[in-house]
């Protein structure tokens, strides 16, 4: 059965009781205090968690919980702004009162000023009495704070990195000295200010850094081709000289005649229009996901199956479309600049394409390497386009292998090349079928001992009639 706190305590007598209820109402209320200054922590210390960005909203959970505690004072929060004290946030019962200790700021920085004095010196100010004070703010103390009804100030340093860059203050329009529980609750109050500033300032270097990081990353892409790059971030790619073999498309192309061009353009003409065609043909070439290997003045070099593939076929068929589509947007190019009177002559692009395999990765020393593609196979590509016509695409056999349902080609000479047995055969580009509507019935057939185009649109009556019989009497010698 409980006792009431009222029930007499037996062979106690009146100042015994008395005393013992004192005892535990002071217990309750130190009890009581206790949690309030943790609540009111915590309180300060989640709003540090959730709001690392902003460090205004902890200094004014700071000033506003400590009202929980000093119910009757006013709480600052200033900071050092150049040569100068900022208010950052004041709270307080009375907005008189408040708006009054606003106006003290800004507040020079010097040491004839509590505010300069505790940043500048580390040092803590508690006056329990600014009436009876005779230190020596005693007289500029009577002055400011009397005048606004304080009668006691207690400032305390935010210290960051070793040094004070702000003051916590609590004023009280009472007489009298804190309690040691009261001060270092002051205390916990400024530590928790230079959390927030320590969180913000970390947040803030790291935003700095990752632009940082991101400029470079950003300009660290234009020199590094697009998948290189991506593999490299992903982790899929080592800085190790390594290599392997795959089968891989190659395309070679060059500015035909390009001396005599360099030759009428001056340097920044050149230059500007040079640009405007490696951009225009490197924004084709991203297009159709080709790999950059590099520019040579004016030779662009890419390939296609490395580091990914979408298939033999598939890749050699993305090389040829974009070849295509580099010559088309080249001659819309040069008509341009012919209309503005940058060219007098035509410029006009070889290409040159071959399929086989490669040797692929890192070429160089531990220091400084380069990721590319060597054999006779490039070798080959290159060969190409010294031979491709001006303003044309020349294919090796295997690569035409690969796309011959769909293009539409016309047989050149073989290329003898030094580490290949046989002459190579090559292919002009002429036209793609499945993109030329009006040569929708285009059919094309090649293998080892035939090749068969026919258009019928094109024919006449008289030829398609010569061409039956032509069909017929192969036919025949077949059999």
């Amino acid at each position: 059965m409980h006792k009431d706190e009222d029930q007499e305590i037996p062979g106690a007598n009146d100042g015994d009781r008395a005393s013992t209820k004192a005892q535990i109402a002071g217990l309750q209320q130190e009890l009581k205090e206790a949690l309030d200054r943790q609540t009111a922590t915590g309180e300060i210390l989640r709003v540090i968690s959730s709001s690392s960005k902003d460090v205004q909203q902890v200094f004014d959970t700071i000033v506003q919980t400590g009202l929980t505690l000093f119910p009757e004072a006013t709480l600052s929060i200033a900071l050092k702004a150049d040569k100068q004290v900022q208010a950052a946030a004041i709270a307080g019962p009375d907005p008189l009162n408040v708006e009054a200790w606003r106006g003290r700021f800004p507040a020079p920085l010097t040491r004839d000023t509590m505010h300069g004095f505790v940043i500048l010196d580390g040092a803590v100010i508690d006056i329990p009495d600014v009436a009876s004070s005779s230190d020596q703010f005693s007289q500029g103390a009577k002055n400011n704070f009397l005048a606004s009804g304080y009668r006691a100030v207690t400032m305390i340093p935010i210290v960051h990195n070793g040094n004070a860059v702000g003051v916590l203050a609590l004023l009280r329009l009472s007489p009298g000295g804190l309690e040691e529980e009261e001060f270092a609750l002051l205390e916990t109050f400024a530590s928790q200010a230079n959390i927030a500033i320590e969180n913000t300032q970390l947040v803030n270097d790291m935003r700095r850094t990752n632009e940082v990081l991101g400029t470079v990353s950003d300009q660290r892409a234009k020199y590094i081709p697009p998948q290189l790059y991506q593999s490299i971030i992903a982790g899929e790619q080592r800085a190790a000289i390594e290599a392997r073999r795959k089968k891989l498309t190659i395309f070679f192309s060059d500015i035909v005649d390009f001396t005599e061009i360099t030759d009428q353009l001056e340097a920044e003409e050149l230059t500007a229009l040079l640009n405007e065609y490696l951009s225009e043909m490197s924004h084709i070439a991203q297009a159709h996901d080709a790999y950059f290997d590099k520019f040579i003045g004016d030779a662009m070099m890419f390939y296609f199956g490395d580091p990914v593939s979408k298939g033999i076929e598939e890749d050699a068929a993305a090389c040829v479309r974009m070849a295509i589509e580099m010559q088309n947007r080249l001659e819309t190019l040069q008509d341009r600049w012919r209309s503005q009177g940058l060219i007098d002559q035509p410029f006009r692009a070889r290409i040159g394409i071959n399929t086989g395999y490669c040797t692929a990765g890192n070429f160089g020393s531990s220091e400084r390497m380069d990721y590319t593609i060597i054999g006779s196979e490039v070798n080959l590509a290159a060969r190409l386009e010294e031979n491709a016509d001006a303003g044309g695409i020349l294919l090796a056999a295997e690569t035409y292998s690969l796309v011959k349902d769909w293009l539409k080609v016309e047989e050149r000479d073989a290329i003898t090349m030094k580490g290949f047995a046989k002459p190579i055969r090559t292919y002009a580009v002429k036209d793609i079928y499945d993109e030329a509507p009006q040569r929708s019935s285009v059919f094309s057939r090649e293998d080892e001992g035939f090749s068969l185009t026919i258009d019928p649109d094109r024919l006449s009556r008289k030829s398609k009639a010569e061409l039956i019989d032509v069909l017929k009497a192969a036919v025949t010698r077949l059999e």
